[in-house]
């Protein structure tokens, strides 16, 4: 996370674009951004996979089941 002025500003969503590339094992990670807030989530897999997507993640100060 970086440029986070407070805590609670990190409830919002944040839109950004994903890509991974790997064959085997690898890492993939997503740039999400939102009013100069960067949210970049890092991941490990295994098996193989080549693409890119664009989305959205939704942070809430309590669990929610809702996707949206």
């Amino acid at each position: 996370i970086y440029n986070l002025p407070a805590t609670d500003a990190i409830y919002q969503r944040f839109a950004g674009i994903d890509g991974s590339a790997y064959f085997v094992g690898g890492l993939g990670m997503t740039a999400l951004t939102m009013s100069n807030i960067v949210v970049v989530p890092i991941r490990t897999g295994v098996g193989m996979r080549l693409g890119a997507n664009v989305g959205y993640l939704k942070f809430t100060p309590t669990a929610t089941w809702n996707p949206f």
